[in-house]
């Protein structure tokens, strides 16, 4: 097993698991623990022996989001918070090689989600194919984005409407309303839950480990990745046109800097996130 920032790798089975490890910040993610995660998605999809990938977490949250309390968003002196340079490397190219390292995987990408998730780890999570819950009442989905005076990360301008439809994606992100579990459910996002069978975390992450190997042991593995390839023609233009357009729009934001004062104030807890 590796571990890095607070993120574990494993292969096991015809899985490799990635899980957040930072129960005490509730799986919140910071700049390193972002890219951490990249490279392991970028590792689990060069593995031999794997057909799928499976991201979980430990404690109550799948994840938290950005790491609030990770002052390196904004203790920067002031000629380099405003600058191009500074932002193009650590806003612009992150998220639109994150993005594609979890939208270009060729393996079954699984989330295992154990508790609510925030931001770009939502993001993320919608572009995983195959979506667990352990129980609905304790889930949710939060796009804060206009709460941060930021715009759509990671592709949800697209994906949140694809999967969920429009009507409650623009409730999601234009108000910056959380989606409830219910409401994931009843409009197709999740795959299966847990609820009403008490399972802790960790019961919850072997239970979907065990349905996963289940359920792709007796099929053929290049029909699975060939499929997937099918499945996303469609939707990959339509991914990567959001991605530029969301870095490029998240970038002039930054630049304008609403967001590092709204980061501030969350972390000072002068500001919550809208529910």
């Amino acid at each position: 097993m590796l571990e890095e920032h607070g993120i574990t790798y494993e292969v096991k089975g015809k899985c490799a698991i990635i899980t957040f490890n930072l129960p005490s910040k509730l799986n919140a993610l910071g700049a390193a623990q972002y890219l951490q995660l990249g490279k392991f998605v970028e590792q689990a999809d060069k593995e031999e022996e794997t057909v799928a990938t499976i991201i979980q977490s430990t404690g109550r949250f799948f994840s938290a989001g950005a790491d609030f309390s990770d002052k390196k968003t904004i203790s920067k002196n002031a000629a380099e918070l405003f600058s191009h340079e500074h932002w193009l490397g650590s806003f612009v190219a992150r998220n639109t090689w994150l993005t594609n390292v979890f939208n270009d995987h060729s393996k079954i990408l699984v989330a295992a989600a154990n508790g609510p998730v925030i931001g770009l780890s939502a993001a993320l999570l919608l572009l995983c194919d195959l979506i667990y819950v352990n129980d609905l009442k304790n889930f949710y989905i939060l796009t804060p984005f206009a709460n941060l005076g930021l715009v759509t990360e990671g592709s949800t301008s697209i994906t949140l409407a694809r999967r969920l439809g429009w009507s409650k994606a623009s409730e999601a992100l234009l108000l910056a309303k959380k989606i409830p579990g219910e409401d994931c459910a009843q409009n197709g996002l999740i795959n299966k839950h847990f609820t009403g069978q008490s399972k802790s975390t960790e019961d919850f992450n072997k239970a979907i480990y065990e349905l996963i190997q289940d359920s792709t042991e007796s099929l053929h593995e290049d029909s699975i990745f060939g499929i997937k390839k099918l499945m996303k023609l469609g939707r990959d233009p339509a991914i990567n046109y959001a991605n530029s357009q969301e870095v490029v729009k998240g970038f002039n934001k930054w630049i304008e800097g609403v967001p590092q004062m709204r980061f501030a104030e969350l972390a000072n807890k002068e500001r919550k996130h809208k529910m």
